[in-house]
């Protein structure tokens, strides 16, 4: 194959602090690519990496395409942000809201340019909540802890999807959420039985008065253990919140959910989750975020 010069512009998307965040590269002039050379780059880079494809729907500016190291995902939110970031970056756009096209369907994207960085709402789809869960004593032993670590009173143990199924955990305390180490095949091997893409356990504490919500990813199979900045799972987190009425959030009108994760990682990110309420009803949800750059590269393909 001969070789080819593909310009990449690697991003971070959430960060809330020094090396916090979750990278992603974005690769364009990548249309010829197939999926496993796609695959190729994510495992190149042991990241969630966005392709930026020519769209040739009507009523779409761009198409998307996400793989991380194992396989390819229908969709990133933080590759999402990362690529309109990059494209903005390049002045590609001569408008603030993108629609952008998945393999889920369309979303819409805002993006505002900031100092040093891009302020990224992401649309998503409704909820779906599933009644098809794993039980308590399964979880406790994917995550390896006892069944008096979660605390129910935040809400069921449930999966729940505004794009790709996540299952919530709520657990008692930061530091019992700090401190997870899960068993790793055996969370996969639930993830598989109940279609889930991961686990995202979570908890709620009051900081100076403010409710904040921290949380972790454990992604199934994707070629690393753990996510330090995970939109799709956020915003679902947000819509369980918004739907149990967690944190008196069945008001009508916009919510915003400050959800914190990549602490036990050593890599700070922040993330909002922004629910919309009518009649006691959710009616839209997207999540918001800092998308920055951080740098730019040519990278020859095939590797060496």
């Amino acid at each position: 194959m001969t070789k080819k010069i593909v310009p990449v512009i690697h991003t971070v998307v959430f960060s809330a602090g020094p090396g916090g965040g979750n990278p992603c590269p974005v690769v364009f002039d990548c249309e010829q690519f197939t999926g496993r050379e796609m695959r190729l780059f994510a495992a190149h880079y042991m990241e969630e990496t966005a392709f930026i494809i020519p769209s040739e729907k009507i009523d779409c500016d761009i198409r998307l395409r996400y793989f991380v190291p194992n396989h390819e995902m229908e969709m990133c939110v933080h590759a999402t942000m990362g690529a309109i970031a990059a494209q903005a970056h390049k002045s590609v756009f001569n408008k603030k809201e993108v629609q952008v096209e998945t393999s889920m369907g369309k979303i819409s994207v805002l993006y505002e340019q900031c100092d040093g960085y891009y302020e990224v709402t992401v649309g998503q789809f409704l909820p779906r909540f599933s009644t098809d869960n794993p039980n308590i004593s399964q979880v406790a032993a994917a995550l390896n802890i006892s069944e008096e670590a979660f605390d129910l009173t935040f809400g069921p143990i449930q999966s729940v999807s505004t794009s790709r199924a996540k299952l919530m955990v709520p657990i008692k305390d930061r530091k019992t959420l700090d401190s997870l180490s899960p068993q790793f095949e055996y969370l996969w091997q639930l993830c598989a039985e109940h279609n889930i893409t991961g686990f995202y356990p979570f908890t709620i504490e009051t900081v100076q008065g403010k409710t904040v919500i921290y949380a972790r990813q454990f992604p199934n199979r994707a070629g690393y253990n753990e996510d330090a900045a995970t939109g799709l799972a956020a915003c679902a987190l947000g819509a369980y919140l918004s739907q149990y009425d967690i944190i008196g959030s069945k008001v009508d009108g916009w919510h915003t959910f400050e959800i914190h994760q990549g602490y036990a990682m050593g890599r700070p990110s922040v993330l909002y989750a922004e629910i919309l309420i009518r009649n006691e009803e959710i009616s839209d949800v997207r999540i918001k975020g800092k998308a920055e750059i951080t740098r730019e590269e040519l990278l020859s393909f095939p590797f060496e």
